[in-house]
């Protein structure tokens, strides 16, 4: 197999660096720290540059928080230059990666993503009789620092990039405690072996990614399974015959153990695909996929947060009418007509008195934009069942006070 060198160069190069930066800053333009660089940015961008044409740069401490939605999991967020390298390294190997990987492998990945998982899952269900879901326990706190560095080296020969990328890797903050014991390990090698990814970091993603390659090769080219959909670490295996499948469950277990990781045993179970698979937040049939229910009731919650938030003057217009797009753009995916009719008679925001907007106002939308709205949901067949009427549809926008 291929290995690539001679990329430091393009990493560290200056269009590459103002190109990172760019990149960076979507979506966070008034942030403080964003603001910070952007007022100087050719100083910043060459003291970054000198930094690491030197060998000097390192990683600086990262800012984390828990959340408990959908489960409990650390977040953490590196400091804003670092995120600027981090961009710079993918930029340059994001194409390589991109032509490695197994093509059935959806995360990250530009032309991919969730609802093309979705999508191709859906096809594959309509081909094949029986499917099974699977997914890795704790996967990002349990990725072995030693194995990902040996899996650079297989594609990557550039000493300077892998030097780069190692200590991307070491400054990994303290993830949540797992032990699992392997075979050949002793008592304490749990605890010397350096492990885990910070979740939201860009390199985090592609090296998660990147490390599963191998198991979506075994499973696909060794034991030649009918249908295969991975994104992360949820994959879904289809095919026609089932003990094929138990004995893909078994590989898979397998290949997961040479990467120190561990299965969720309870959620292994082959089934019919008649039955639906529940899949990047959809719930999806042969036929059609609704939205899970799991994922609307955090989403009410949600928008309770945002009528409040609206209330107080914390948020305007334009940031909850954003919010309330981003979910649009995933529900939209899915037959979700109705439900979405139904929720909108939730999303009218009303202003507090002394809030900062006079008293009373709230948000609403026009015919036209009710109209767009409308007709970017998706139609099908066969929809939610929840409500039979038409329900008014809702978008913030500030009016005039009554």
């Amino acid at each position: 197999m291929k290995r690539h060198g001679g990329l430091w160069p393009a990493v560290v190069s200056w269009s590459n660096l103002l190109l990172a930066a760019r990149k960076a800053r979507r979506g966070k333009r008034d942030r403080a720290a964003v603001l910070r660089f952007e007022f100087d940015l050719e100083r910043e961008i060459l003291a970054l540059q000198r930094e690491l044409v030197s060998g000097d740069y390192r990683p600086g401490p990262f800012r984390t928080h828990w959340i408990d939605r959908p489960k409990r999991r650390m977040i953490s967020a590196a400091p804003y230059r670092d995120r600027v390298v981090h961009h710079a390294v993918m930029n340059v190997l994001e194409p390589i990666l991109n032509r490695r990987m197994h093509p059935q492998s959806y995360a990250c990945r530009p032309g991919k993503g969730a609802h093309a998982a979705a999508d191709r899952l859906q096809k594959l269900a309509g081909r094949f009789r029986y499917a099974v879901h699977c997914d890795v326990r704790k996967f990002f706190p349990s990725i072995d620092h030693a194995l990902l560095k040996a899996i650079f080296r297989r594609t990557i020969k550039d000493r300077r990039l892998l030097a780069l990328m190692d200590a991307v890797v070491d400054a990994s903050n303290p993830q949540e405690r797992v032990q699992d014991w392997f075979p050949g390990d002793r008592l304490f090698s749990p605890l010397e072996r350096r492990r885990g990814l910070p979740i939201g970091n860009l390199t985090s993603q592609w090296f998660a990614n990147w490390y599963l390659d191998g198991l979506d090769r075994r499973l696909t080219g060794e034991l030649r399974i009918g249908g295969y959909v991975r994104y992360c670490d949820d994959f879904a295996m289809l095919d026609d015959d089932p003990g094929r499948l138990r004995r893909a469950v078994a590989a898979a277990r397998e290949a997961l153990a040479e990467r120190r990781l561990r299965l969720h045993e309870e959620r292994t179970a082959v089934g019919r695909t008649a039955r639906g698979l529940s899949f990047v937040g959809f719930r999806i049939w042969p036929t059609h996929r609704l939205l899970r229910k799991a994922g609307v009731r955090r989403f009410r919650r949600r928008v309770r947060w945002l009528r409040g938030a609206y209330a107080r003057g914390a948020l305007g217009p334009r940031e909850v009418r954003m919010r309330l797009n981003g979910w649009l753009g995933h529900a939209c995916q899915a037959c979700s007509r109705r439900l979405i009719h139904r929720l909108s008679r939730e999303w009218v925001f009303i202003r507090e008195a002394g809030s900062g907007a006079p008293e009373g106002s709230m948000t609403t939308v026009s015919e036209g934009e009710r109209g767009g709205a409308e007709s970017a949901v998706r139609g099908s067949g066969r929809v939610l069942d929840q409500q039979s009427q038409e329900l008014p549809f809702c978008l913030p926008q500030q009016e005039r006070a009554r």
